[in-house]
């Protein structure tokens, strides 16, 4: 008898944790998980690695399945079951989608994380609406059907669904409609609809507060912290203390809610500056119909008062934003008892800090009495529950750029996901302890999750089990090259017809595939050139290291070098090749070419006869000011500094060992340069659906001038001894920005040759500065 029960047991598998929902249970990023590694990267400790598509929502684990969604193809999406332990798919899952809405990067559209029960798993898509499928077939059970999300600023949808007694509750807070809806688990129909009237797009999760004697359905949104009946939906309680703006969501613990908001601009800043900001591309000040996504013109036309097709100075205050509800930005850090009954404003605010460590997107993490934080540059903060009490405050991570990921935690340790592919782990305490640095090595938006001693890690295209003692290292690839199928920024014809893409060095065609150089041919001739320049002898650049801890290191996709030793026989045949084109071919030497974008159009005609088709109508008009800003500032290096941006071992260096002030000059060429970024953000929100990889192109490559020109003014101000080596991290900080921005449009070999240079001679001799001061 004791061994059939034994046979029993140990064929039964007990699963001790779940991670049902985004961050986990009740959203609050804790598991209960032990033995989880200190140590892990691409090729250590990988118990298994699997392939789900684009995708920047988190993976969910329930009853040791792993559910996670990703694109399967232009319209179609996928959800995947796995086994938590190996990988093995257990089921897929697809869905079409329909026509897809416009999204800003890093958005994707599958951007929900889905949510389980014992027997379903619910998933929100923006076009369609919730949709339920079997956990143990995969087959669909039902969609419930929704109005699809608006943003005025094109963010896209990433909100996600929870369940709780019964009912799948979402919070839809778009620009347009915004409400709060629970549907039966099992059937998908509405069991209640509760609208948000005055708030503002935001991606708050809805978490559940248990505080006096009762269980309360708490989201946080524009201005307002709100508690409503999760079986009825009626609204019991709200807390006016917010932002604007809410990308983060609250976390709760014994009846308290903690919230972390940052929300750009200052207590005067409402709506109204973003809406001038990036609709209102003649700047004139007033909002045009014409200005506002299509989707907006009823409202356009109800806030209209005066029918003449304009919201004007007098209207635009409460156009979008309601007239109850005028919440500003800043930063705000608060603990809110829950349990409240009407406003609760004045009564329930336990504390309320305002300081500038809160992110706008990572949300704070509630761990053993203390707050966890972590913002854009690897800051992280953290503060006594019970009071507020700082205990650190924007404390370096070692770790540069944006993050998107909230912190999570188990086992006594904090994890952080930076973007760059890198999870920080902190060990939890009243004092700022970092652990490691692990190196995943693919750009990380999603937060991971933590269940049965295991870290899921999904990457944009991927999910990596982490667990201690994997058994199956995923290497880096390694290439010489990208794929043949790239995307080209087209260039179009000067008054020039002689093409000369040689540089000499990494940049130019000296890195590019067979592929790249035939689809350029075939750019050229569209464009009318006639000839084309090539060097006498072209040798092979240098290999260039572009893995570990490098900047921009998503442009090479996983390889450990950049180099291309085939160049000599890729140049003879790129000669042959051209001369059948019919293409004169001719000897030059190569140009030196700078990382600082230029404006390859004669005038704003030619831009508007290459762009209109393709973007659709007013975009050239706006990045014809870019342009003409960028030919400003091209004209003010030209007379100053003709080396500005062109890769050599000093071209940053220089600057720090120069005994010159920071010259006027630089300042007024930053300037033109954000002028110029301004106006390509504008086209692109201007710019068509499918035409927009061409104007955020020009738009991340004035970001990143915008962060280099912010290295170069940092190095001049290492000068001063004082902040010597403050201003030479913020140099280095600036240069890890202006990479990562370029790595996200980077779309070709000149590209990606580009940020290898700038990181060999700029971030990593930099880095090397910061140790020798430090």
């Amino acid at each position: 008898m004791h061994r059939v029960i034994a046979l029993l047991f140990l064929a039964t598998t007990v699963y001790a944790e779940d991670w049902s929902q985004f961050r986990g249970s009740n959203g609050t990023g804790v598991a209960s998980s032990k033995n989880l590694p200190l140590e892990f990267s691409a090729g250590k400790n990988i118990a298994w690695k699997a392939r789900l598509g684009d995708g920047v929502g988190s993976a969910i684990v329930k009853d040791g399945v792993v559910y996670a969604t990703g694109m399967a193809g232009e319209a179609k999406v996928a959800l995947h079951a796995l086994d938590a332990a190996t990988g093995t798919s257990k089921w897929r899952a697809e869905f079409d989608t329909g026509t897809l809405p416009r999204i800003t990067p890093p958005n994707s559209h599958a951007a929900s994380t889905p949510a389980a029960d014992d027997e379903r798993v619910y998933v929100h898509f923006s076009t369609i609406g919730l949709l339920a499928f079997d956990a143990a077939t995969g087959k669909e059970v039902w969609r419930h059907s929704m109005p699809r999300p608006a943003y005025l600023m094109d963010w896209g949808a990433a909100a996600s669904p929870i369940v709780h007694a019964g009912l799948v509750i979402f919070n839809q807070d778009d620009d347009l409609a915004p409400f709060v809806v629970a549907v039966d688990a099992k059937t998908g129909k509405e069991k209640w609809k509760t609208l948000r009237k005055d708030m503002l797009a935001g991606y708050a999760l809805p978490v559940l507060c248990e505080a006096n004697g009762r269980t309360d359905l708490v989201i946080a949104g524009s201005g307002k912290l709100k508690g409503y009946d999760p079986a009825t939906g009626k609204e019991l309680w709200t807390c006016n203390t917010l932002l604007r703006t809410i990308m983060t969501s609250p976390v709760v613990h014994d009846g308290v809610i903690y919230i972390a908001v940052q929300s750009y601009g200052d207590s005067t800043r409402t709506l109204k500056h973003a809406l001038l900001e990036w609709l209102d591309t003649n700047q004139d000040r007033i909002l045009a119909r014409d200005e506002t996504p299509k989707e907006f013109h009823e409202r356009f036309d109800a806030s209209d008062k005066n029918k003449n097709g304009l919201i004007d100075a007098d209207e635009i205050d409460t156009a979008f934003q309601s007239p109850d509800n005028m919440a500003a930005g800043g930063n705000i850090i608060q603990a809110i008892k829950g349990g409240g009954s009407g406003d609760v404003t004045k009564t329930h605010v336990l504390w309320n800090l305002d300081h500038k460590s809160p992110s706008n997107i990572a949300s704070p993490l509630f761990y053993n009495g203390r707050l966890y934080l972590v913002k854009s540059g690897g800051m992280s903060s953290c503060y006594d529950t019970k009071d507020g009490k700082t205990l650190w405050d924007r404390s370096r991570l070692g770790n540069f750029g944006d993050y998107f990921a909230s912190p999570i935690a188990a086992d006594g340790k904090v994890f952080i996901a930076g973007k760059n592919g890198f999870i920080v782990v902190l060990e939890d305490g009243p004092e700022l302890k970092v652990l490691g640095k692990n190196d995943i090595g693919e750009e990380i938006i999603a937060t991971p999750s933590i269940a049965d001693g295991r870290l899921f890690v999904r990457t944009r295209e991927n999910l990596f089990c982490v667990s201690a003692g994997g058994a199956k290292p995923v290497l880096a690839e390694t290439a010489r090259t990208m794929p043949a199928t790239v995307e080209i920024a087209a260039q179009a014809a000067g008054t020039s017809r002689v093409w000369n893409g040689y540089t000499g060095n990494a940049m130019g065609q000296e890195s590019w595939s067979d592929e790249e150089l035939d689809q350029k041919l075939e750019q050229l001739k569209k464009l009318k050139f006639t000839t084309i320049a090539v060097p006498k002898n072209v040798m092979p650049f240098r290999p260039i290291r572009v893995d570990g801890d490098t900047p921009g290191r998503k442009a090479f996709k996983g390889a450990k070098t950049f180099a291309n030793p085939d160049v000599a026989v890729i140049t003879a045949r790129f000669r042959e090749k051209a001369a059948k084109l019919g293409f004169e071919v001719i000897t030059a030497d190569p140009v030196k070419a700078s990382v600082l974008p230029k404006n390859d159009f004669p005038d704003e005609k030619a831009l508007s006869d290459f762009v209109t088709p393709m973007c659709g109508e007013g975009v050239a008009e706006r990045m014809w000011l870019g342009f003409q800003a960028i030919d400003k500032a091209a004209k003010l290096i030209a007379q100053n500094d003709p080396q500005l941006g062109v890769p050599a071992p000093d071209m940053l260096t220089r600057h720090l060992n120069s005994k010159e002030s920071l010259p006027a000059w630089l300042t007024e060429v930053k300037t033109l340069y954000t002028t110029a970024m301004s106006e390509m953000y504008r086209a692109n929100t201007r710019a068509r659906e499918g035409s927009r990889s061409y104007t955020l192109y020009n738009a991340k490559r004035l970001e990143f001038t915008f962060h280099f020109i912010s290295a170069v003014e940092a190095l001049y101000k290492a000068h001063d001894a004082a902040a010597s080596a403050q201003s030479i991290e913020a140099a280095m900080e600036s240069i890890y920005n202006a990479l990562s921005s370029w790595s996200d449009v980077a779309s070709d070999s000149s590209d990606r040759g580009g940020i290898a240079l700038l990181n060999e001679h700029g971030y990593k001799v930099l880095v090397k500065a910061v140790g020798g001061k430090k």
